[in-house]
């Protein structure tokens, strides 16, 4: 949705202010969301939890577990699934009436039903977090380290004579690259991981960073 600044401060004084935060899984948009939830008071919507949620889980990690890798026997059918219960429940959070809405998108969102993507275009302001390439191995570490569910969408090879590992680990800037061109192309805004993974820029600056120019 693309708004004027003066817009964007009307809506949000009028409780009218609809945001999305896109981008890569473990690249501070979760924390970065909730943090302008706290401070600006946005009513906060996290689709990720809606999903493991109906999936009866009772966290990030049994969801990401249930997912697997894409090695895994099964991987396919339950990335499509995936997929579905991704559509489905970013549908629903676009659904919701409160005031100032913040919806904290899936890293796969891009993926999602073109219906619901044109919605989100159409009723959110849209934030991208872009993941700089100083941040790509923090994001590998983090992969591994605090599983989170992936969609893969082909970009994985097993690569002859390396570990299945170290082919998720090699397959990992290609996926980034993807991807970053269809989060780009959905965004109204985009601010870089440079800003929002450093410890000394406030929230504040990053509220004011996200508004439109003009």
């Amino acid at each position: 949705m693309k708004l004027t600044r003066q817009e964007f401060d009307d809506k949000y004084a009028e409780g009218r202010l609809k945001l999305a935060f896109i981008g890569m899984s473990n690249i501070g948009k979760s924390y970065t969301a909730m943090r302008l939830a706290v401070r600006y008071d946005f009513n906060l919507i996290e689709v990720d939890k809606i999903i493991w949620e109906n999936l009866g889980h009772d966290s990030m990690e049994a969801f990401a577990q249930w997912q697997g890798h894409p090695y895994t026997k099964g991987y396919a059918e339950r990335e499509a699934e995936s997929i579905a219960l991704e559509t489905r429940a970013t549908r629903e959070a676009l659904q919701t009436t409160v005031q100032n809405p913040m919806i904290d998108t899936t890293g796969s969102v891009i993926y999602t039903d073109e219906t619901v993507l044109n919605t989100l275009r159409k009723e959110f302001y849209i934030v991208y977090i872009e993941a700089k390439l100083e941040h790509l191995e923090r994001l590998k570490t983090q992969y591994f380290k605090q599983p989170k569910p992936l969609i893969w969408a082909g970009h994985y090879k097993k690569i002859d004579g390396k570990s299945k590992t170290d082919s998720i680990l090699d397959a990992y800037p290609n996926l980034l690259i993807s991807r970053g061109k269809s989060y780009a192309k959905l965004a109204d805004i985009t601010l870089t991981s440079t800003m929002i993974l450093d410890p000394d820029v406030t929230i504040e600056t990053i509220f004011s960073a996200l508004k439109p120019a003009l």
